[in-house]
């Protein structure tokens, strides 16, 4: 089962990080995490929120990185529901902000990343395990297995700037 939504004050707290980048001051978070903006499914407003970067593949001197990231509460996630709703969205990562292009993960996908996420961040996705099933999830192919059915994953792939992206300059 995934994570249920927090409550007001956790909320606040996993909010706070969102200054930082509002702030252009992302690099202080690393590349661990980024802020992701996309439209609102219903309101068209844009959303903020502050996410784990699980896996990245490295850009060029001119191109940003392609990021993935994980909707520990599952198809229920607000970002992840308005991503899927509206999939250009702009990214805060270090300090580079980019458009790019939010691509759903299948479970297969979703597996393999979790795998590998599981393999460079054990204690990580020791936590995020036990969050979601109950019980921090190994290497195991049935536990990567339910755990890849209950979580949901984007794949953010950089593109041309464009005014159709969630809060654009």
């Amino acid at each position: 089962m995934a994570m249920t939504k927090p409550g007001p004050l956790l909320a606040w707290i996993y909010r706070a990080p969102s200054a930082l980048y509002r702030a252009r001051l992302g690099w202080l978070m690393g590349g661990r995490f980024l802020m992701l903006t996309a439209r609102g499914r219903s309101s068209g407003v844009a959303r903020r929120t502050v996410l784990e970067v699980v896996k990245r593949a490295p850009g060029s001197a001119a191109a940003p990185p392609t990021l993935w990231v994980v909707a520990s509460r599952g198809p229920r996630t607000d970002w992840y529901r308005n991503a899927l709703a509206h999939p250009g969205v702009r990214v805060d990562w270090r300090s580079q902000r980019f458009d790019a292009r939010a691509v759903d993960l299948d479970e297969a996908d979703r597996a393999e990343l979790l795998a590998d996420y599981q393999q460079r961040h054990p204690g990580a996705a020791a936590m995020l395990g036990k969050a979601a099933l109950g019980e921090p999830f190994t290497a195991d192919p049935g536990d990567l297995s339910r755990l890849a059915q209950d979580l949901r994953a984007l794949r953010l792939e950089p593109r041309p700037p464009s005014t159709d992206v969630a809060g654009s300059r």
